[in-house]
């Protein structure tokens, strides 16, 4: 199971972080999720690789934000 910490930008409110999460549950391939507001972060869990991860960025984007991975955060898709 592959885990991604994703920055996200403008996430500055409990109501930000809890829309890309609920955002982010809705996506088949993810297990587990966990977002940081103060930090902008996300991790996630997930089954699958290239693709899978872009369908949880694109979720994000659905939920109002950009992400990209965090520099020097481990991400073992394949």
């Amino acid at each position: 199971m592959p885990d991604v910490t994703l920055v996200v930008r403008n996430l500055s409110s409990a109501d930000d972080a809890e829309n890309v999460e609920r955002a982010l549950e809705r996506v088949d391939s993810i297990n587990l999720v966990n977002v940081d507001s103060e930090k902008g972060l996300v991790a996630v869990s997930y089954d699958g690789g290239e693709a899978e991860l872009e369908n949880i960025r694109r979720a994000i984007r659905e939920a109002g934000h950009d992400a990209e991975p965090s520099p020097g955060a481990g991400h073992a898709g394949g």
